[in-house]
């Protein structure tokens, strides 16, 4: 078995970049299909604001998961 503290940090690192690249380009498409809800919202004349604020939690999300994700491929 091997110890994961005799592991190189590389082994580390890309490990985990992998989960958050897939959750990053998930939320990001998200937010983009939220978005395309809010304007289909408001083109049939339907309140917006609830659709709004999903596609900003998702775009937030994706913001944060894409540095964490910038951040692990420098080191």
């Amino acid at each position: 078995m091997n110890d994961p503290a005799l592991l190189g940090r590389e082994h580390r690192c890309h490990h985990g970049h992998g989960w958050f690249w897939l959750l990053a380009v998930i939320f990001t498409v998200a937010a983009v299909g939220s978005l395309v809800l809010v304007v289909v919202d408001l083109l049939i004349g339907r309140a917006a604001e609830g659709d709004l604020f999903i596609a900003f939690l998702n775009a937030l999300a994706a913001v944060v998961l894409w540095r964490e994700v910038s951040n692990q491929a420098r080191t």
